[in-house]
């Protein structure tokens, strides 16, 4: 079966046989997921899943979390950033909220994606994994970031404190 684009199964086939751990589609983890071969998902996980596999989402899979993975094959819903060292593969059936970082990129006609794409050979070279920041760092931060907003900004965005003066610079 050919795809739009001319793009068929056989092209980017499923990684399940190389997925060593399954998390069933009965089955909802809270926390953080280390696993060494790969993981496949048809339930939900809300955290973190680090990998040097293959990371699976079936189309059950529902993902609240950071997703780190050699490769990235998604055909359910990701709510979160997904970083893969290889590629990542989004199905038509997909749904992803949250930044993507990987070596290639793979969209199929029909896949939902609302977030950035840093895709390339070096892309993935140097980033960290990701680290909470600190609710009151990060309140400390937005609170002197909307200090320094000027009026003319101010007036477009709305409810936003302003800078004292004329808001030239």
């Amino acid at each position: 079966m050919r795809a739009a684009g001319g793009i068929t199964m056989a092209d980017h086939p499923v990684p399940a046989i190389e997925c060593s751990t399954v998390i069933g589609n009965d089955v909802v983890i809270k926390g953080e997921i280390t696993v060494e071969k790969g993981l496949r998902v048809d339930g939900q996980i809300e955290g973190a899943v680090t990998t040097k596999g293959k990371v699976h989402v079936g189309k059950t899979g529902q993902l609240s979390a950071e997703i780190n993975g050699g490769a990235v094959f998604v055909e359910g819903k990701v709510k979160g950033n997904i970083t893969a060292s290889e590629r990542v593969t989004l199905e038509a059936t997909s749904n992803i909220a949250g930044d993507l970082t990987a070596t290639r990129l793979i969209v199929i006609e029909g896949a939902t994606f609302v977030g950035k794409v840093n895709v390339g050979p070096d892309a993935v070279k140097g980033v960290p994994h990701a680290a909470p920041v600190p609710e009151r760092v990060s309140e400390r931060v937005s609170e002197r970031l909307s200090e320094r907003v000027p009026v003319a900004v101010a007036s477009r965005i709305g409810n936003q404190p302003v800078l004292a003066g004329n808001g030239r610079h």
